[in-house]
């Protein structure tokens, strides 16, 4: 089967491919520059790492300072430091929906990363960051759920969808992340489910006529590898989810190679699956 429709929809108004959206993933406690920064509350030393992203061609940032109830009071610090070293688009952790009048101050420039798709609490979650005029990324995960199969995670997003519809959260301002999981098969214990998420990435566009934009965490796809390792397994892997379909990534910004790989022509081919 040749995706026609899938990828006739992740072209723009011009019919050119929409280009990957590379998001930086060093501001996190695991990266020890970051977290001596937090710790040490050194405004300069947080700059320095958003700066280093944005140098390296990051179009924006992903911020997470870990646990809420021990860094949630250096949120706006945090964000605020790093909208004035760089102007890059902030995605932030769930925390900053607690600190309503902080999204709202930038709405325009974060985008809430994550919530799940938890019929219980995503509409409340999406009118709040509508209300902020933020963006949002939805997991398509939810209490009672853990996606395995591409229809799983295709049902979610046609619920999220739903949801968006019923509390008019503009879809151009959602993502949804259709995740990586660990194969249930016994045999590839441990390694992640790459196809039913290129098969998710591929249908994404057939749910709605307006486009929904998809985002992963490429790391997340690579947590079984030794660290030495995990850096080619990425560069072999991203082409394969851009031309599935995927919109944004959150990556290793440092990495030139994949930064080249990001950037290239090979990441924007047409997605052709010949059964």
């Amino acid at each position: 089967m040749i995706f026609f429709e899938q990828e006739k929809a992740r072209r723009n108004t011009d019919g050119e491919r929409n280009a990957l959206r590379l998001i930086g993933q060093d501001m996190q406690i695991m990266n020890p520059l970051f977290f001596r920064a937090i710790e040490g509350r050194d405004s300069r030393a947080l700059a320095a790492v958003a700066v280093r992203q944005a140098e390296a061609g990051a179009d924006a940032l992903d911020l997470n300072l870990g646990p809420a109830k021990k860094n949630g009071g250096l949120l706006t610090w945090a964000v605020e430091t790093i909208l004035a070293a760089t102007q890059l688009p902030l995605f932030v952790a769930s925390q900053i929906l607690s600190q309503p009048a902080l999204l709202r101050k930038h709405g325009d420039k974060l985008t809430v990363n994550s919530v799940t798709a938890d019929p219980m609490t995503l509409a409340t979650d999406m009118e709040k960051v509508r209300d902020c005029g933020a963006k949002l990324v939805v997991l398509l995960a939810r209490p009672g759920l853990s996606p395995f199969t591409a229809d799983d995670r295709l049902q979610l997003a046609a619920e999220v969808l739903e949801t968006a519809t019923r509390t008019n959260f503009p879809l151009k301002k959602l993502y949804v992340d259709p995740l990586f999981r660990p194969s249930p098969d016994p045999v590839r214990q441990g390694l992640p489910d790459i196809d039913p998420v290129l098969e998710t990435l591929a249908a994404l566009p057939l749910l709605s006529q307006e486009k929904v934009p998809s985002l992963l965490a490429l790391s997340s796809a690579s947590t079984f590898l030794p660290a030495a390792k995990r850096p080619a397994f990425h560069h072999r892997l991203l082409p394969l989810l851009a031309a599935a379909g995927l919109d944004a990534v959150i990556l290793n910004c440092n990495d030139r190679t994949l930064m080249d790989i990001a950037r290239s022509d090979a990441a924007m081919r047409p997605f052709l699956a010949v059964a």
